[in-house]
């Protein structure tokens, strides 16, 4: 289950960053668009979101002082930002591109979703 955990958390974590410097790539561009890549790193983070969800209590049963409760209110805010970054990105995937603030807002949504997993433990 540990090795499951670390896994999935790697692979979350990696597809967060991802997202976040396919955003970033294009911070000095006038036109900005939906990077390629960028709806399926975040799929990637969800669907390991969502294994270290079902993971955790599982860990927490056999190690409760090593794997706290998970705060669950957390999770579900996660999941709907992250939905809502999903839904933006792929409501504008086929355009050429996008307006400034919709770049803005995807670019904070995901750095609000890094902010919340730090709380989490």
């Amino acid at each position: 289950m540990k090795l499951t955990q670390n896994i999935f958390l790697a692979l979350h974590i990696l597809a967060v960053a991802a997202m976040v410097l396919l955003l970033l790539r294009q911070a000095g561009k006038s036109v900005k668009m939906i990077p390629k890549g960028f709806t399926h790193a975040g799929l990637t983070a969800l669907v390991a979101g969502v294994v270290l969800t079902g993971v955790h209590p599982a860990l927490h049963k056999r190690y409760p002082l090593q794997y706290g409760a998970l705060n669950m209110g957390t999770v579900a805010v996660k999941l709907l930002v992250l939905v809502a970054v999903l839904v933006l990105a792929f409501k504008h995937e086929k355009q050429e591109s996008i307006k400034t603030s919709q770049w803005w807002t995807l670019l904070g949504l995901i750095v609000v979703n890094i902010g919340l997993a730090s709380t989490l433990k």
